[in-house]
């Protein structure tokens, strides 16, 4: 099941494979939008998910829909309103502190990663924060030498230290001067937040970032493993037993996938930076802008479609799938949510994805 199992380059796979869903795809909209996007989520549940969520606005409407059940060999129905594990979607949260700090004047995209944490990684004066912004610092990704066979972490209930998990990256070749999506960049942009402000990134996101955009379900957890509140519960399939995989303490990520939140919230929080209530024009442009031939800006990535150009992340850790993505022009947002754990479940969930955004057109919801 490693296809879901944990998501390094969620956002980029999410991307691609929403730029290839059908063109015809926005005509499917004639129909009764709210019973085809329920169609839909029990096709992911069918392929593998025990539990799929999802908040779809669009046309004027919102529709919040849940399908499957909540723990395996129970029968307790999922909730829309259900919290998750959001994975790589903290990037994006993670990426706006950081350019907050730069609309203030209190670090530069092109300050050396030394400048702030010296002598934490090698070559660190050749290193910028916009490297590890738009992962193009070469350090690679520590997360993959903690997992087990199938993708889910070893060790699950052991708290980490940030400087731990960077030492874990730099025994590892590096990539210099290409794309490589690393868990490793933002961990250390994590850390900077702490050396500039000094406090720590879930403080910062907290307040900066939560609490402005009005999320009353999200929360970046410090070392709690449990998920409070009504929530789809993460399994494994391994050797032909299902067991148990949510409890999960968040510092194995930390401020590159340690949060939780819910479909409603995440729309909330990319309606509130893409709406420009979060960072000034200039530097939420800076965020949205791509690499060049690329899909990933700062935090955020981007995808063309038929029915326009769409801004967001996708991610999971652990059995948990998460994505959120908005259009340009605010027409139509869709926060995602699953628990994939045996099966095919990518194909039914990135199809998913490409038909909600597409299919319920109209105006702002």
């Amino acid at each position: 099941m490693r296809v879901l199992a944990h998501f390094t380059a969620a956002a980029l796979a999410a991307a691609t494979l929403l730029s290839t869903a059908p063109a015809g795809a926005a005509a499917a909209a004639t129909g009764d939008i709210h019973a085809e996007l329920r169609r839909h989520l029990r096709d992911a549940v069918a392929d593998g998910s025990l539990a799929v969520l999802a908040e779809v606005r669009a046309a004027g409407r919102t529709h919040r829909l849940a399908e499957g059940r909540i723990r395996y060999g129970a029968p307790h129905p999922a909730q829309a309103a259900g919290r998750f594990r959001i994975g790589s979607l903290t990037k994006a949260f993670t990426a706006t502190v950081v350019l907050q700090l730069a609309a203030e004047g209190r670090l530069t995209l092109a300050d050396p990663v030394a400048r702030w944490l010296p002598g934490i990684v090698r070559e660190g004066e050749r290193i910028t924060l916009r490297n590890l912004l738009q992962h193009t610092s070469g350090i690679p990704d520590y997360f993959p030498t903690l997992l087990d066979a199938a993708g889910n972490p070893r060790e699950p209930l052991r708290t980490w230290r940030e400087q731990e998990l960077v030492g874990l990256a730099e025994r590892l070749p590096r990539t210099p001067g290409t794309f490589s999506y690393s868990n490793t960049n933002y961990v250390l942009l994590g850390m900077v937040i702490r050396a500039v402000t000094g406090r720590g990134y879930a403080t910062e996101i907290t307040e900066r970032v939560i609490r402005r955009a009005g999320l009353t379900r999200t929360s970046a957890p410090d070392t709690e493993p449990s998920i409070k509140g009504p929530h789809p519960h993460a399994h494994a399939l391994t050797g032909g037993v299902v067991t148990d995989i949510t409890a999960l303490n968040p510092t194995v990520l930390g401020a590159a996938g340690g949060m939780v939140s819910t479909t409603a919230d995440l729309n909330r929080f990319m309606r509130a930076l893409l709406g420009g209530r979060l960072l000034p024009p200039a530097w939420l442009a800076e965020m949205k802008k791509p690499l060049p031939g690329g899909t990933y800006g700062l935090g955020l990535a981007s995808v063309r479609l038929p029915c326009g150009t769409f801004y967001g992340q996708a991610g999971g850790v652990a059995g948990y799938f998460a994505a959120a993505f908005r259009s340009e022009d605010g027409r139509r947002e869709v926060g995602l949510a699953a628990t994939p754990y045996k099966g095919d479940p990518g194909r039914a969930l990135n199809a998913l994805l490409a038909r909600t955004v597409c299919e319920s057109g109209g105006s702002p919801g």
